[in-house]
């Protein structure tokens, strides 16, 4: 990860502690002015605000390069103001649901949800899309390491009954087209992005954009077209929030 990616995940960690920026700032001792330019990528956190952040078990590691767990100690060890993952349901390309972080610690990574992916026609990505959200996935899930993924938030239905709306999917990040006929991937499409099941077309040297749900249409992309459409990467990993 870049180091401007600071601000973003310092944005992450003071909603996973669940503080106002006020009260974050009380917490460790640092103005205003100097969260706000953390936050910007306008100044490089100072080594008394990262000793205060080891003091109450973040991972600056984690906050300077995007590596490892937000925080270093187990969940069980974490202070009443610290708010941990909620429970997932992780779905690894089945129907079937499993649940996951039990009271094992786990070593975890962050990752940003950087926009929303289509399941329907391609949703555009706006330019300056805000990080609002993140998701902790236990590292066992991710052999190819943190930098192999994107996690999207799914809109739409068209993925149905098998990916919901609201879903939270993580992306190998794949850049040719290689073993990816039958499988569902996220892909760019005239500059807006969707999550579709590939099938190849080689009658018409095509490729065909299917849905899961039999109300949404079959997206034909003929030969003609292929040079509007690029592979993001093929789904790895599925999670749902539980409704309560």
């Amino acid at each position: 990860m870049k180091a401007e990616d600071i601000g973003m995940r310092l944005g992450m960690l003071v909603k996973a502690m669940r503080l106002k920026n006020y009260e974050f700032e009380k917490k460790f001792g640092i103005s205003t002015n100097s969260m706000a330019r953390y936050k910007n990528n306008t100044r490089y956190p100072d080594p008394e605000f990262m000793a205060k952040l080891v003091e109450n078990g973040v991972n600056v590691n984690w906050l300077l390069r995007g590596e490892g767990s937000m925080f270093i100690q187990a969940p069980w060890e974490l202070g009443p103001d610290i708010k941990t993952t909620k429970q997932m349901q992780f779905i690894n390309g089945k129907p079937t649901l499993a649940h996951d972080f039990d009271s094992t610690y786990l070593r975890t990574s962050i990752f940003p949800i950087v926009a929303e992916i289509s399941a329907g026609q391609p949703l555009e990505v706006r330019d300056g899309y805000e990080v609002a959200d993140s998701v902790e996935i236990p590292t066992r899930y991710i052999p190819f390491g943190t930098d192999a993924y994107i996690a999207f938030r799914v809109n739409g239905e068209s993925m149905e009954p098998q990916i919901l709306h609201d879903d939270i999917v993580l992306i190998k990040k794949q850049y040719d087209w290689d073993d990816t006929d039958g499988r569902i991937c996220a892909v760019r499409y005239e500059g807006g992005i969707t999550l579709k099941r590939i099938q190849y077309d080689p009658a018409h040297k095509g490729v065909l954009l299917q849905p899961l749900n039999k109300d949404f249409r079959v997206l034909i992309i003929d030969s003609d077209q292929t040079d509007s459409l690029t592979m993001i990467g093929p789904l790895a990993l599925q999670l749902r929030v539980p409704q309560i």
